[in-house]
This record gives structure tokens, sequence and C-alpha cells, in this order.
């Protein structure tokens, strides 16, 4: 009954992600094109979620998130703003702390084609080489993507492997996926466990994971400050339990791996 019960929770986690997502993906672009369009040459791009946190109690609420939205293009419904805090709430606290308020802004992308160049400016020109990509190589967002007259579509990008800000070519003019909208996945390699906050040392157990057991990426890896290890936040797909997992041990073993 157990596993039944589990199975069932699962499929309706699955499915709840799956009708959330693409307006997830939705806000995050319109939140990115804000920030984009109001930034000046040579300067850092505001915190959205500082802007976001009106009252600076560390939190954001409903109303400071309806209202942090106003001002982003798009046309988003109060419904289905209300329905993607609910979905950002995995506390279920009514409010939504960094991380949870990170989810709404960020977006992974996959490097598919090998030598894909990451540059300095967009358009033809594209400026400086900064360095080629590697094949599977992970991606976030920061502005696009924007469809130019030849019909290539670019993005940009941070690289998560060494924070590299620049331009890559998300498909060709003639419909080449070079870099693709990616949701991102960690498989367990050997057993560990799902706890409710970063600190290791702090944190509550919420379950254990199993051998081969798949999490999706909420939250990019992380160092927890308090033991030096590299953690992340997933929802395990088999439960659609969601919390912080260690990717290796203090001895090195490895926990996770993307796959």
């Amino acid at each position: 009954a157990t596993t039944k019960a589990s199975r069932l929770r699962a499929t309706a986690s699955n499915k709840h992600v799956q009708q959330m997502e693409p307006i997830r993906t939705e806000v995050a672009q319109a939140i990115l094109a804000r920030f984009a369009k109001n930034k000046k040459k040579d300067e850092d791009t505001p915190d959205p979620f500082s802007v976001a946190d009106q009252d600076k109690d560390g939190f954001v609420s409903r109303s400071e998130f309806h209202n942090f939205m106003q001002d982003c293009p798009g046309n988003f419904s109060r419904d289905q703003l209300n329905r993607l805090f609910d979905f950002l709430d995995d506390n279920r606290a009514g409010r939504l702390d960094r991380d949870e308020f990170t989810r709404c802004h960020t977006v992974f992308y996959r490097v598919s084609r090998p030598q894909v160049d990451l540059v300095q400016t967009m358009g033809v020109a594209q400026g400086k080489l900064l360095r080629k990509l590697e094949v599977n190589e992970i991606l976030e967002l920061v502005e696009g993507p924007i469809k130019e007259i030849n019909k290539v579509v670019r993005v940009k990008v941070r690289t998560m492997k060494g924070c590299d800000i620049g331009w890559a070519t998300s498909t060709g003019s003639n419909g080449v996926v070079f870099v693709e909208q990616k949701r991102v996945h960690f498989q367990v390699k050997s057993s560990t466990t799902l706890t409710d906050v970063l600190s290791a040392k702090t944190c509550t157990t919420i379950r254990p994971l199993k051998d081969g057991e798949l999490l999706e990426v909420m939250v990019w890896a992380k160092t927890d400050p308090t033991t030096g290890l590299r953690r992340l936040k997933g929802r395990a797909l088999r439960d659609g339990a969601v919390g912080w997992a260690s990717i290796e041990g203090n001895t090195g073993t490895v926990h996770l791996s993307m796959v």
C-alpha cells in the first residue's frame, strides 16, 4: 500500500511540475528581460530577490511577488502568479525564501553539440571568443532567447563551470540546436540523505535517497559553509520530495552524478 501511495504521489507531483514548468520558464524570461533592459553598461545586475523583498524581512510575500511582477514584461494573470507562487513555496510557509524565489528566474540550458562558441556580444560580429563550450555543459540563462533577422536564436548565459558570461547560439538558421533548454537531473550513485536545509550540520533528514534515484535540480550546487560540502536542492522523481543532498561526502565518495 505504501509503495502504491508513493507511486500515486510521484505521478501527481510529476504531472503538476509538467503543468507549471512552462509558466515558470515564461516568468523567468520576463524577469531576466526586465533587468537586462534596465541594466546600464558596466553596472552589476541588481539582485532580483532584494528588489522583490520590499520590506527587507528576508522573504518575498505573495503581495510582494505580485508587485514585483507588475514591473516585468508579459501578461500574467493573478491566478497564474498565485499558482506559481504556491509551486515555488516548497516550505508551504506562505512566503518565499531566497532559494525558492531564485527558481522563478532560473532557466538551465545544456550544450548539445561540440565546439559551441561562447562570445562577448550578440549579433553577426559576435565580438571576442570567450571560450568553446563542452558537450553537456550546463548553462544558466541571463538574457533571451532572442531571434535575429537571419532566424538564428541566441541566448546570453552564465556557465555553471567557471561562471563565464557570454552569448551562445541556441538554434542555427537551419534549425540545428546547439544549446537547448533543459531540466537538469542528478542520479544517486551511493546512498545519501535528503534534508530540509543546506547546512548538513543543522539539517533534519527528510528521507534516505537510494541508489539509482533521480533528483531534478531546483537550486544549483553550492558550498555548505558549515561542512565545505557541495550540496544541491532537488526534487526526487520517485515521490516529489524536495530537499538538499550532498554531491560528494567528506571522504570523496560520489553520492550524486549528473545524467
